[in-house]
This record gives structure tokens, sequence and C-alpha cells, in this order.
């Protein structure tokens, strides 16, 4: 029978495409990578892997193997999961992943929801962006994971995982007050030769500011870069300029920064997990005190 450990670090080499991607997914050296690999292939019988310059490919066999490997795991966590619902309640360990600006409105009101209702269950918090979080739910290094993905971008997840939808967060532009009322006549197009505030390259925030404006038919004049949003809204309250941020992002000190909505723009939150792991009582509780949370916003919004 084939080593499971062995198969996982064929599946993410199948992934990421390098030895030392995987070593530092796993916290072990290449070479430790490289031994385990030829193990498996010595235990398969065949070659499973074939350099394409700089990366590693799957041969067919190693394909096959991989995509077995994913029903494999898929079957062990089902039948762990088929063994949490026979216990009489509800306890172990479970570990929530957030995005910064979820924590307060929703990440520490399903901790707060399911100790009350379960104490024998320990719940963590790990701050993860989207980015991180899904990876380490796949990973099973976290249980599930509150993410979000713009409007206007399409989001693949990895196989055996999904995302269930729980509210919008739109999207709002955030100007000086001496701005406000050409913005309420004219929409974003009226700060187009304004300065911008924006994340840095690279980060899915500056592709929602880049986008509106695109649509809207300008590009900003980009001056002053944060990766925090509460920053960013201090600059503008300080007269820096003009940003576009997820309206669960602006604290109550800054709603009267909020000039108006972006047209179409959102943030899509959801909560995705290992569909393997929803028979779990504990993920199950999750993703159900979650959805009554996030209820109320979805109605607002």
């Amino acid at each position: 029978m084939y080593d499971i450990r062995r198969l996982i670090l064929l599946r993410d080499l199948a992934e990421h495409t390098t030895m030392t991607a995987v070593s530092e997914l796993h916290g072990i050296t290449t070479s430790a990578v490289s031994q385990q690999l030829r193990i498996l292939e010595e235990e398969v019988g065949t070659v499973l892997t074939r350099r394409e310059g700089r990366v590693l490919r799957l041969t067919p066999a190693g394909r096959v193997l991989v995509d077995h490997t994913s029903r494999v795991l898929a079957a062990l966590e089902e039948a762990e999961s088929a063994v949490a619902a026979t216990a009489e309640q509800i306890s172990g360990v479970l570990t929530l992943a957030t995005f910064r600006t979820a924590q307060v409105g929703l990440a520490l009101p399903v901790v707060v929801q399911l100790r009350e209702a379960y104490p024998r269950l320990r719940v963590r918090v790990v701050d993860l962006m989207p980015v991180d979080s899904v990876p380490a739910v796949r990973q099973q290094e976290v249980d599930l994971a509150i993410t979000y993905s713009y409007s206007f971008r399409t989001r693949d997840l990895p196989l055996g995982m999904a995302s269930e939808f729980l509210f919008s967060d739109p999207l709002v532009l955030l100007a000086p007050e001496v701005l406000r009322e050409r913005v309420l006549q004219h929409g974003l197009s009226a700060v187009r030769d304004a300065d911008w505030i924006t994340a840095r390259d690279g980060a899915p925030s500056i592709a929602s500011v880049l986008y509106a404006c695109r649509e809207s038919g300008f590009a900003p004049r980009i001056e002053h870069r944060s990766a925090s949003f509460e920053a960013m809204a201090e600059m503008v309250d300080y007269g820096l300029g003009v940003t576009i941020v997820p309206q669960m992002s602006v604290a109550p000190e800054h709603h009267h920064l909020i000039a108006c909505p972006v047209a179409g723009g959102s943030r899509q939150i959801g909560v995705t997990y290992r569909r393997a792991s929803l028979e779990r009582p504990a993920v199950a509780a999750a993703i159900h005190a979650l959805r009554a949370i996030a209820q109320p916003l979805q109605l607002a919004g």
C-alpha cells in the first residue's frame, strides 16, 4: 500500500511544480522531498515526474496517482467526520481562518457563539488572507476559512474544496468633504484628477481601484500606498486623496468619508471548507453560526 504522506508530496508537487516550493510548504528539506518521491516511484514501479526547464511535470502515471490521492484523502476525512458525528457532544479543536476586516463582524461572534453552545470545543482563530487561507484549508492546517473574492474576478477552488456565499460587501469611494458635492453629481468620474491612495501592486484591492476607474473612463494617479484600509481612510481624512475600499473595512469614525458606492463593485464574502469535512459536527456548527451572523449583513447588502 502506498504511503499517504508521499502521495501528498506528489500532489503538492503537481500544483507547485518545484521541490523547493514543496519543501517550504511542508517545512522539510528539498533533499527529503526528493528522497520520499524516489521511494514512491520505486513503490509504484514507474516514473512519476519529468523535468521541463526549471519545473517538474507529472507523467501520465503521476497524474493518475494524484487524481486518486484526492479521493483517498477525501475518503479518510469523511470517515473521520462520520466517527466524530457519533459523539454525544461536539468537542475537539476547530481552527477558523479569517482576513482582518472580517474578524470583528464575523469571526469573533462565531467564536463566542460556538464556545457558549459547545463548552468542550476549543475554537482557534488565525489571521490569513484568502490567498493563504484557501491553501491552508486544503492542507488541513485550518478547518475552514472566511474568504472573499471581488465581483469582477473569478476564483477556481482546488478539487475537493467548496465555498458558500454569505453576503456581499459593497465597494465605496472615500473622499474628503470638499469633493462630496461633485461626487454626488458626477459619480466616480468627479475624482478623475484627484490623487489616489491604494495598496501595493499585486494586492486584490488595487485591482478593484484600477477596474472601477477604468469603467469610469480614466486611469487613477496613484500618489500614496498602504497595506491597511484603516490607514487609507486616515489619509483621506487628512486630505491626501481618495480611495476605494470595501464598506465593511470602514470604521465608524470614518463613515463621514463615504462619498458614494462604486457601481457594480463588491467583495463576495464566503466560507471555504473541504467538502469531506462538512459532516464533521464542529465544521457544520461553525458554518451554521456564520450563516446566522451573516444573514442581517446579507439583507443589508
